[in-house]
């Protein structure tokens, strides 16, 4: 049950994500307002580890390991999906990191010598066909060199996830504690997005506005603290490849929110593409889903 409660809350959770960071789209540049994202959850989970005195000390060498996870898990990768929604909509967004799976499956067979587990394969190549179809009409009309501008630095941001959520295996394999590990993969994350706005000559600044204070502090505490953190835990509980469907599923959320808040409308389309989605769903999961493990 509880693997089926952190899927359920990465899903959920991190399908409203994406309306929520079209807030942070504005006056202030995209790497300042992901270094505040996660300088802030960091300091929450800080004092979360402080309070459950969990042991935060790593050796230099994971240390290493829980920056690259930093960078590429919640630096890079988020900068890039960020940008991405400057020339395309957040539900194309979405739609391009549904290739999270493959990317977890391919980067995990030839880095780690991960298994290639053929029902998440056939599961995903359904729940990719399904999102595509919920998507194509608006894809069809709307092909620009904006769109393919976004779909790249979106794809480049899903390769950089992946590495990172491959790096999270490797850290729990080796039995680093989670919230340690988030907390100073988040912190290092802060600082190199801090670090590298500086170097490209943006001053850092900030937007006192509601829309982008409240959906900062829902993106740092939901998005980052409670998502991501079920998201590293199911990592090591069930593998990512089979945590990377999270992936497939959020779209599908990303558009009922834009049904309710953006007048996104449905068609016979989109609605076989949902169905075709869940099928995929079950496929790729299976029945022994909450029972799945990394074998020690």
């Amino acid at each position: 049950m509880q693997n089926i409660l952190l899927f359920s809350l990465c899903s959920f959770v991190w399908g409203s994500t994406w309306y929520a960071i079209t807030f942070q789209l504005g006056d202030v540049d995209p790497l300042w307002s992901i270094s505040y994202r996660f300088l802030l959850a960091g300091l929450i989970l800080m004092a979360v580890c402080f309070l459950q005195r969990a042991p935060v000390q790593f050796t230099v060498r994971q240390h290493l390991r829980i920056f690259l996870q930093g960078i590429c898990f919640c630096g890079i990768s988020y900068w890039l999906v960020y940008l991405s929604e400057l020339y395309i909509n957040s539900a194309q967004s979405a739609l391009v990191c549904t290739s999270m799976l493959y990317l977890n499956v391919i980067i995990g067979r030839f880095w780690l010598g991960n298994p290639v587990r053929l029902p998440v394969v056939i599961g995903g190549v359904l729940g990719s066909l399904g999102i595509v179809m919920v998507f194509l009409p608006e894809l069809a009309s709307s092909l620009t060199t904006d769109l393919m501008k976004g779909i790249v630095m979106a794809f480049v941001g899903c390769i950089f996830f992946s590495i990172g959520s491959l790096i999270c295996e490797i850290n729990k394999k080796s039995g680093l504690p989670l919230l340690p590990v988030v907390m100073t993969a988040m912190m290092y994350s802060s600082i190199f997005t801090a670090v590298f706005a500086l170097s490209l000559g943006k001053l850092p600044s900030f937007q006192w506005s509601k829309p982008y204070v409240f959906s900062l502090l829902y993106l740092a505490l939901f998005g980052s603290i409670l998502a991501m953190t079920s998201y590293v835990a199911l990592i090591g509980r069930i593998g990512a490849d089979r945590t990377a469907y999270v992936d497939i599923i959020y779209p599908i959320i990303a558009l009922f929110i834009a049904t309710m808040f953006e007048g996104y409308q449905w068609t016979t389309l989109s609605l076989l593409g949902v169905l075709v989605v869940l099928a995929g769903n079950y496929i790729a999961l299976g029945v022994n889903f909450d029972k799945a493990h990394i074998a020690k």
